[in-house]
């Protein structure tokens, strides 16, 4: 039979605390081979990554494995080389037993019964624990580093052009690595936009720092970092999720001896007014599109953008048929000529234009419906904060829970059942707030439209045949029409239901 391992560590440091990838990995394989279990190599995962949520590339991969029937049973260290959740170790483990897969653990006894579980679940929850103190020290071991002038960073990718110093706690330049950083500002300063220069390198393969791609979006960054010429902040930036936020200049601690200059500051500050330089546009365009923002490609889901051909001709394109600078051509869909299109949308648009009355009544009612089956739109308001405050209670019960069986006030038996009814009780306020928001959602957006769409009618009042294309664009974002086309396909759809579709030949 065959076992795969599991090993997980966090960052560099755990390694160096005994708990390695390699290490956890030997204890690992002489487990499944004391039960008896084959491990070929294609069954063994390592990664570095958090053990606070399930989402870990290896992870999903092993899983997959899982599904396919390929596993027999998975050998991991501990249960918090697994998860550091108490809920997701029980969750997985469910998992794996429907599958009809062991759960193996080296470090402690692991047994399929209620006190086994409640052993994960207490291990999860003290892991847990443990990471929200360790991101505390980490944060006062920074401050600590920042006090004395030191940039406490190092442990990942890093900054392209240089290399980090772990024991200097300094950036030391890469030769090759600092000559491309040059280039890049270089042709910028000569007028190149990221666009070409990015294009550029990736035509070179040159890599960029992870390896992947350059996009311009990324030269952008690089050109605009003054690290370059040897500014180096902390405190700049702060990362909530996978989102980065700017702090307040009054936050930023500036760093100096960290990164040494490899770009002049004469250079630095030429390419700031290169990127700076307000784009020169000549006017109105020559063509107008009435259903850009509008339509999609019945094909990919990319965008159609309008384009027109011999300065005479217009029409709708895939935006996915076209290479970037950092993908191939992702589609196939031939041109779709604009004026029919226009026409076809337009004429459908302007059926329901004609009674308007009907759309502004059809628009109110559905604003009204939605609010009646919430209890009113204050009501609304009221069981969002409900159901949020619900979410808090069971989340504030479990941790008491925990705390008195930690002190032998509850047996095993009673927290197992008071756990599974909070989780099931939290799921349904999580299930009750989704669908609150959604609700709401959705008749804020009705009434928006009855709003735009009133403004529509005054605006044009009885005549639609001298609609100007933005009075026609007016209406379509009133009516949030959202078009979908192929090559013999058009469906078009709004904030209430238009129900139209045909079918006939739409490209070029």
């Amino acid at each position: 039979m065959k076992a795969a391992i599991y090993c997980r560590v966090s960052t560099e440091d755990q390694q160096k605390e005994g708990t390695s990838l390699q290490s956890q990995s030997e204890y690992c394989l002489a487990k499944a081979y004391d039960l008896k279990y084959e491990v070929p190599n294609d069954l063994t995962y390592l990664e570095t990554y958090s053990g606070l949520t399930l989402d870990r590339p290896q992870l999903k991969e092993l899983r997959k494995k899982i599904s396919e029937g390929e596993v027999a049973a998975v050998v991991v260290f501990s249960p918090d080389r697994l998860c550091r959740v108490g809920e997701d170790i029980l969750s997985l483990a469910k998992e794996l037993k429907m599958q009809g897969v062991k759960l193996v653990f080296v470090k402690e006894q692991w047994e399929d019964t209620l006190n086994g579980k409640l052993i994960a679940f207490i291990l999860g929850w003290a892991s847990e624990f443990e990471s929200a103190q360790i991101r505390e020290r980490t944060t006062r071991g920074k401050r600590v580093l920042v006090d004395r002038g030191l940039l406490p960073q190092g442990t990942g990718i890093g900054l392209y052009g240089y290399q980090w110093d772990k024991q200097k706690k300094q950036r030391a330049p890469l030769e090759f690595e600092a000559k491309i950083v040059q280039k890049v500002f270089s042709m910028i300063a000569e007028g190149h936009d990221t666009y070409h220069v990015a294009k550029s390198l990736n035509e070179k393969g040159i890599p960029s720092k992870s390896g992947s791609k350059w996009h311009p979006l990324t030269i952008k960054r690089m050109a605009t970092n003054p690290a370059y010429i040897g500014l180096t902040y902390f405190g700049k930036t702060r990362r909530e999720g996978k989102k980065l936020h700017l702090c307040p200049e009054d936050n930023w601690k500036v760093l100096p001896n960290v990164t040494p200059p490899i770009v002049s500051k004469e250079l630095f500050d030429k390419v700031q007014k290169v990127i700076q330089r307000p784009k020169i546009r000549s006017g109105r365009p020559l063509h107008d599109y009435l259903l850009r923002g509008h339509i999609v490609c019945g094909y990919c889901g990319s965008r159609l953008v309008g384009s027109c051909l011999n300065h005479l001709y217009r029409y709708y394109h895939c935006s996915g048929a076209r290479p970037t600078v950092t993908r191939s051509r992702i589609c196939h869909a031939r041109y779709v000529r604009a004026e029919h299109l226009e026409g076809v949308v337009w004429g459908k648009v302007r059926e329901i234009l004609e009674n308007p009355q009907v759309v502004l009544a059809e628009l109110k009612r559905r604003a009204e419906e939605q609010e009646q089956q919430a209890g009113g739109s204050s009501s609304i308001d009221l069981e969002i904060l409900k159901a949020r405050r619900d979410i808090r209670d069971t989340e504030n019960q479990e941790k008491r829970l925990i705390t008195l069986y930690r002190y032998g006030e509850i047996t095993d038996d009673y927290i197992l059942n008071e756990v599974r009814r909070l989780k099931k009780l939290r799921k349904e306020a999580q299930d009750q707030l989704d669908r609150l928001h959604k609700v709401k959602k959705q008749a804020e957006k009705i009434k928006n439209a009855e709003i735009k769409l009133d403004n529509f009618c005054q605006k044009v009042q009885q005549n639609l045949d001298k609609c100007t294309i933005e009075d026609k664009r007016l209406a379509l974002e009133a009516l949030d029409i959202q078009v979908t086309v192929t090559s013999e396909r058009i469906e078009v759809q709004g904030v209430i239901p238009i129900n139209f579709i045909t079918i006939e030949r739409t490209s070029a």
